[in-house]
């Protein structure tokens, strides 16, 4: 595979190969892939948050994860890219694969991740008015009374005279 020599590392795991590329590689290396190597899909796009311990390096916070297909090939490799907590930005590749608008605005969303060049960068999960992106770990969890929880008055669901 030509893309290796921009690799920063590869691997395998589960039986599928992935390699590993910086935010600044990340466009070049899709467009090969996609056009040299026959990865004609971008089955999705996902974030992982690793929230480093206080004081700790924050240079690989965010964890980008673009899983390519080759049904040609009938092959599977992940990228993956990683970003600072301070710099979560990307480029966007929904030129690249159309499909990674959605998951770009859904990992914006969720992640606050900025994809840089996206045609439409808005939310796509969370109302227009909400504050923070609810997936990043060190979001506030909790809050809200759900019916049926421990919380909640003691319902009754049969009447007195049953």
């Amino acid at each position: 595979m030509k893309s290796r020599r921009k690799a920063v590392a590869r691997g395998e795991s589960a039986g599928d190969e992935w390699i590993a590329v910086s935010p600044a590689a990340l466009r070049e290396t899709l467009t090969e892939l996609r056009d040299q190597q026959g990865f004609e899909a971008l089955s999705f796009l996902s974030c992982v948050d690793h929230l480093a311990q206080p004081g700790s390096d924050d240079s690989n916070r965010f964890e980008l994860i673009y899983e390519l297909r080759s049904y040609q090939h009938r092959k599977v490799l992940r990228v993956r890219t990683f970003l600072a907590e301070s710099e979560a930005v990307a480029p966007s590749v929904a030129d690249i694969y159309p499909n990674a608008n959605w998951d770009e605005r859904e990992t914006w969303d969720l992640f606050g991740i900025r994809f840089e060049g996206h045609p439409d960068l808005t939310r796509i999960l969370m109302p227009d008015d909400w504050v923070g992106h609810p997936l990043r770990r060190d979001y506030p969890v909790g809050g809200e009374v759900v019916d049926f929880s421990e919380e909640h008055e003691m319902w009754e669901t049969t009447p007195p005279q049953a």
